[in-house]
């Protein structure tokens, strides 16, 4: 990376690039700030804005498959004879009895029982995971792990180490993934075998690829975060550039393309999946609806805390999806929801809850918010609600659905 002041005398922060930055750069894509990494934005052809951009990547994924780099996720290694037992108290879900070279979905949450982050950690051994955080709070995740490790369970054997500038990481998703890999997989013995019999969803292989070069060992672990097929290739970061160049022709070859942030938000909003603008140190399991995630046979860092009258209460702040009821109208993030039958009370009526992402939704159709409502779905969907911004002196009236409507049985990730 390079270092960057804002200013004379201020803090210097380091300003990191994926290993395929250049790759990206080569490509035409603008940047974006994404914590302390440049995430590529989009990938715009001749004539293309952003908006054109980001919906044309976002509908490729739906019909055929894309790629993004997915280099800047934090990677930590844990390693130590009670590596899992380590991970079972930090995450509200069971990691004990994960099978090896299988991986899970896991949230941990902070001593007050709020989300601290979520993430997807990897058992590669019986004794060795790679779990991976959020771009965002990596740096915060790491610092926590050690502390639990230095002060408040000092018996645990368990090693931690942060790798996340050792792994260059891929996603390809979309129904033709599994084509895209299998045209970079080199021949073999079987090990890096993608079919759905051999590596169902949440399993993890490990492959060689060919890609300019040679041949290129890698991770590929059958995970899902657009709602569509999906795999995440890790390999060396000395082998990004090389990996990402292999991809981009294996996808071209069945019709998709690289895709950026932007897309990847729309992606990630139609299905309704969570990030750090929902998990922002206020909400809980059950705000993020992933309140069935939490183990009851099992203590966990936050058990105890969660299950404060505040944050267990009826009322609270749950996701939802928000859509406008006039065709073509549209409402930013950072709005704020009011109770359009209660008294007005200032210039915004009653708030009942806030928007945390939009994206123009090409598979639900029309303009789509995500974010958070008292009470959520199970209060108000169906209803009418209205969106204030009152900063632009805009409001208009929305509907409130549920967050769960694009292929809520799963199938397309699934086959």
């Amino acid at each position: 990376g390079v270092l960057a002041g804002r200013s004379r005398g201020a803090h210097w922060q380091v300003i990191r690039r994926t290993p395929m930055h250049t790759a990206h750069e080569a490509m035409g894509a603008p940047f974006t700030d994404a914590g302390a990494w440049k995430r590529a934005w989009y990938y715009p052809r001749e004539g293309e804005g952003t908006e054109a951009a980001y919906l044309r990547e976002a509908r490729t994924v739906r019909a055929t498959c894309g790629i993004v780099d997915v280099s800047t996720l934090g990677k930590i290694d844990i390693q130590g004879p009670d590596a899992a037992e380590f991970l079972n108290r930090v995450y509200v879900n069971g990691f004990a009895k994960l099978p090896v070279m299988k991986c899970r979905y896991g949230v941990m949450l902070r001593d007050d029982g709020i989300v601290l982050d979520d993430g997807v950690s990897w058992r590669l051994a019986e004794d060795r995971f790679l779990m991976t955080c959020t771009t965002a709070q990596a740096g915060h995740v790491m610092v926590w792990l050690e502390e639990l490790l230095a002060w408040r369970w000092p018996e645990l054997r368990v090693h931690v180490a942060s790798v996340t500038d050792q792994w260059a990481g891929t996603a390809v998703a979309g129904p033709r993934a599994r084509a895209v890999l299998e045209r970079v997989l080199a021949p073999g013995d079987g090990s890096g075998d993608v079919s759905a019999g051999a590596l169902p969803f949440m399993g993890i292989t490990r492959a060689v690829l060919r890609v300019e070069g040679g041949e290129v060992p890698a991770l590929l672990a059958r995970i899902s975060f657009s709602g569509e097929l999906a795999f995440e290739v890790y390999v060396p970061a000395g082998w990004g550039h090389a990996t990402w160049d292999a991809l981009v022709g294996a996808c071209a070859a069945e019709g998709g393309a690289p895709y950026g942030l932007e897309a990847l938000g729309t992606l990630r909003i139609e299905k309704g999946h969570v990030t750090g603008a929902e998990l922002d140190g206020r909400m809980t399991l059950e705000d993020a609806g992933l309140g069935r995630m939490a183990s009851t046979k099992k203590p966990f860092i936050g058990a105890v805390m969660r299950k404060r009258p505040r944050l267990a209460g009826e009322g609270r702040p749950q996701l939802v999806h928000v859509v406008p009821i006039e065709a073509g109208t549209r409402f930013s993030g950072g709005a704020v929801l009011a109770d359009p039958d209660a008294p007005m009370g200032g210039n915004e009526g009653h708030g009942v809850g806030w928007i945390t992402g939009v994206t123009e939704s090409p598979a639900l159709g029309g303009w789509l918010g995500i974010g958070f409502v008292e009470g959520g779905a199970a209060a108000w969907e169906g209803r009418e609600i209205d969106v204030a911004e009152p900063v632009r002196g805009r409001r208009c009236r929305a509907r409130v659905l549920s967050p769960h409507r694009f292929d809520p049985e799963g199938a397309r990730m699934h086959v």
